[in-house]
């Protein structure tokens, strides 16, 4: 029996050690490398040119429209694992169109643990979060803005950020999340509706002028200095022929034109001649006077 009991007392002596180790480390960086050293190490392959430009971006806000299959989930989830683990107690938030899209990003993330030090993850790796020994949590969250009000945030990634309903609500409840840590905002998205928040935050510099923007087409993306092949683009692009808006959204990384209406954006700016004085209301009363009746 005495023996049984200092058997407990050095279990209960361990686990006390091992939780003391744990603390110690809560407000150190787990990584010390730079990201694009970190890009390689859990890749095993260099980053495209227009990668290095997203993954050296200090922009406090981002926005980025890249073509399909360039890369761009990659980046965003090294971004995420970057941020967590170079720092500490560290808060990152995915948001997408759906919760089983911003899990996907956690489910990428988790796929490079193996390639981590053995004490990076605290606990075991959730669908929803991933926890770390520094104090740093990535989690994904739903398209809900009663879900993401009142977060408190080092980094906020929206991907898929044109296809998001209730965008507007979503960002004026998730933005002031970033208020206390003067966190960062990255927005990701292939193109879609010009009646969106993402279509305003990349075209609008009125509002969203001081976002900085990445434009990636498939030209891009091209081997050699991305991973799309030639061959099945031209394949795929004969294919969308009679879907034009389709092949500009998803390839070209550019908005289409409304394909509801009778006539295109394109139409209608070419009828526009601004060297021409446009009168704006015949009935309209001129200043200083007013307009006879013929």
């Amino acid at each position: 029996m005495a023996g049984s009991a200092f058997v407990k007392i050095d279990r209960l002596y361990e686990m006390e050690i091992r939780a003391k180790a744990r603390d110690a480390e809560k407000d150190k960086p787990i990584i010390h490398c730079g990201i694009l050293d970190f890009f390689k190490q859990m890749t095993g392959f260099e980053p495209t040119a227009y990668q290095v430009a997203l993954l050296l971006d200090p922009s406090q806000f981002v926005v980025a429209r890249w073509s399909r299959q360039s890369g761009k989930s990659l980046c965003l989830t090294l971004i995420c694992l970057y941020v967590a683990l170079s720092g500490s107690n560290r808060r990152i938030a995915i948001l997408a169109p759906s919760l089983r899209q911003s899990r996907a990003m956690i489910r990428r993330a988790s796929s490079f643990l193996p390639k981590l030090p053995g004490n990076a993850l605290e606990g075991r790796a959730l669908k929803t979060k991933l926890e770390f020994s520094n104090g740093s949590t990535i989690e994904a969250f739903p398209n809900s803005p009663e879900t993401v009000r009142g977060l408190t945030l080092d980094l906020l990634i929206v991907d898929e950020a044109s296809y998001i309903e209730d965008d507007r609500a979503l960002y004026d409840a998730i933005v002031f999340a970033l208020g206390t840590t003067n966190g960062r905002f990255i927005a990701t998205s292939t193109p879609g509706s010009r009646d969106s928040l993402f279509y305003e935050m990349c075209m609008d510099d009125d509002l969203y002028g001081d976002f900085s923007r990445h434009h990636v087409s498939f030209l891009d993306a091209l081997e050699p200095s991305g991973p799309l092949k030639k061959g099945i683009l031209e394949k795929l692009e004969r294919q969308m022929r009679e879907d034009p808006w389709r092949w500009q959204r998803e390839m070209l990384a550019e908005f289409s034109e409304d394909e509801e209406a009778y006539f295109s954006y394109s139409l209608i700016d070419s009828a526009v001649d601004d060297h021409l004085g446009y009168v704006k209301d015949l009935n309209k009363p001129e200043e200083g006077g007013e307009r006879e009746n013929e």
